[in-house]
């Protein structure tokens, strides 16, 4: 573990993982049991809804990443984007210091308050922005493969070229798994996981301090 917290009592736990392991869902479980949580995906949705974003966005890729209601439709974009790595660079040099920089000033104001006792990212480029660094921990969200690709079929609609495309965005997950300083095993039983990350909990926040 890093220890990098700056105030006494506060702890901030990274989430690493592949897409479709269930980072998010894990990350529930630690807000069910009382951490704070800084959620990436729902940064990224408020930032897209900001006109700063929206202006940089139609400039680049114009009204085919708008909707009809002349809102931004990630889901356009997202097809835009990966379907080429050029444009995703673009789409990441837009939108990943904001989101950056947001995640950085929730953990100091976190560090300040001094409450909850621990805090959980849930960010998919932890490693890959720099973003590990605010953590004092890292947990490794651990899922089958096909559990993952039935997950994201099911949910998303996605096929295993569409996954392929967006891991290769990230650090692999081996090396997301070496990183970690826990490992929360997330196929399928919500009890079990609930227990290894009730169990990281009390090993980060002695006592329920």
């Amino acid at each position: 573990m890093r220890g990098g917290g700056t105030e006494v009592g506060t702890k901030v736990i990274g989430l690493l993982g592949g897409i479709g392991s269930g980072k998010s869902f894990v990350a529930g479980i630690f807000a069910e049991l009382g951490s704070k949580v800084i959620d990436a995906d729902a940064i990224c949705t408020e930032l897209h809804a900001t006109p700063e974003t929206r202006a940089a966005v139609r400039k680049r890729w114009g009204d085919v990443a708008f909707g009809k209601d002349g809102e931004l439709d990630r889901v356009k974009l997202a097809n835009i984007v990966f379907s080429d790595p050029a444009e995703l660079d673009e789409l990441d040099r837009i939108m990943h210091p904001k989101v950056t920089a947001r995640i950085r000033a929730e953990v100091r104001e976190y560090r300040r308050s001094g409450t909850p006792a621990l805090c959980a990212i849930d960010a998919p480029l932890l490693l890959e922005t720099g973003l590990v660094d605010l953590c004092d921990a890292t947990a490794f969200v651990e899922c089958e493969p096909s559990v993952r690709c039935r997950r994201l079929r099911d949910n998303r609609g996605w096929g295993p070229d569409e996954i392929q495309r967006r891991e290769a965005r990230q650090e692999p997950l081996d090396r997301k798994r070496e990183a970690a300083d826990f490992v929360i095993a997330n196929h399928g039983d919500r009890e079990a996981a609930r227990k290894n990350i009730e169990q990281i909990v009390s090993h980060l926040v002695p006592n329920g301090e």
